[in-house]
């Protein structure tokens, strides 16, 4: 059994790659060590004192993920690197008992901590005399709609900054566009192409209700051997997407603004294509979680000229192409109507005389552009 400075070590252990990027996540705050290690934040001070003495760990103020003032965080000093692998090679040869998707079976504790890196190191410890019940090591992915991109064009300084959210320590990634605008097209391509974890897709429009949500977020919990508890996603890497967040009740904002909390600090993220005419008070998250940088929010609007025309393929002369990009005002969603010949979809979303018109004005085309 493992004294309580020990686990504070191999928990601090656990951040260290938070150390090379420079970004101090809430695990490694006093909240956070106190939730790790089960203790309050005055055993916490206790725990922690005697080491940074010795030399093992140091504290610093700065910015947290998530966290919109400075606070006090912690990390291994190099003295308390090599003491977190001391202690790991006294646990290497102990026997762990493991229930995963291969049943239950006993492991050396070296090999789990090899195997899967996915898996905090204090939690195997932790684990040692009892049982572990781990999540799955292969992708799990739950949908509720298909997910597959559509023809993807531009947005090239979006998907970087996409990639920028996946790299830092923030938790939802909020695109926002009018409908037809692309905000399912890019989550689709950011769940499709930017993410290989654990993936749960849940399209409101399919079901917008709130049974219909958490009973989704409970069975993917389940599926990853979280004990059906949505909070322990932020346990794995996992990627949940809301698509078509447009107007919901009350109950739905709540059990994200919930899940938004939980999972700050940890490793699951949260993306959500909403609408950009969403009221505002159906909004899930705070002011200071944009500014703190945990939320980032991404707004897409019309194509220009040059795209419009790529996503038409049409060879149209300038005056014809002009009257449809007025008429479609650069929406994606009409101009990929419209270059299907769509008539029926146009109909959706525009008057049956301006569908009419833009289908005799793409008539008008002298032949798709190869």
């Amino acid at each position: 059994m493992l004294q309580t400075r020990e686990r504070a070590i191999l928990h601090l252990y656990g951040l260290r790659g938070e150390q090379i990027r420079d970004r101090p996540s809430d695990a490694s705050t006093q909240e956070g060590i106190a939730t790790a290690l089960g203790l309050n934040r005055t055993h916490v001070t206790r725990t922690l004192q005697p080491l940074i003495q010795a030399g093992l760990v140091e504290q610093e103020k700065g910015r947290v993920a998530g966290k919109e003032r400075r606070l006090i965080y912690y990390r291994l000093t190099a003295t308390g690197l090599e003491r977190a692998a001391e202690i790991l090679k006294e646990l290497e040869p102990e026997p762990v008992v493991i229930i995963d998707d291969r049943g239950k079976r006993t492991v050396p504790f070296k090999d789990l901590l090899a195997q899967r890196l996915d898996i905090a190191p204090l939690s195997i410890a932790d684990g040692l005399g009892g049982e572990i019940r781990l999540p799955p090591s292969v992708r799990i992915v739950v949908a509720n709609s298909p997910f597959i991109a559509a023809e993807f064009i531009d947005r090239d300084a979006e998907l970087a900054k996409a990639g920028e959210f996946f790299a830092s320590a923030s938790t939802v990634l909020a695109i926002f566009a009018s409908h037809g605008y692309g905000s399912s097209t890019f989550l689709k391509k950011v769940a499709s192409s930017m993410w290989d974890g654990h993936l749960l897709w849940h399209d409101l429009e399919k079901d917008p209700t709130a049974d219909g949500l958490s009973s989704a977020l409970g069975a993917f919990a389940t599926r990853l051997g979280l004990e059906g508890r949505p909070k322990r996603l932020g346990e794995v890497g996992a990627l949940v997407c809301l698509d078509n967040y447009h107007e919901v009740g009350q109950e739905v904002v709540d059990i994200l603004y919930d899940l938004n909390r939980a999972l700050k600090g940890g490793k699951a993220r949260l993306a959500v294509a909403i609408r950009g005419e969403t009221p505002s008070y159906n909004r899930f998250y705070l002011k200071e979680d944009v500014t703190s940088g945990a939320v980032v929010e991404l707004s897409f609007h019309r194509f220009g000229d040059a795209d419009s025309r790529r996503l038409l393929g049409l060879d149209l002369d300038d005056e014809t192409f002009q009257q449809i990009y007025l008429m479609t005002r650069g929406q994606p969603l009409a101009l990929s109507l419209l270059r299907d010949g769509d008539e029926g979809g146009l109909k959706k979303i525009r008057s049956s005389e301006e569908a009419r018109f833009m289908m005799y004005l793409r008539d008008r085309a002298k032949k798709p552009i190869a």
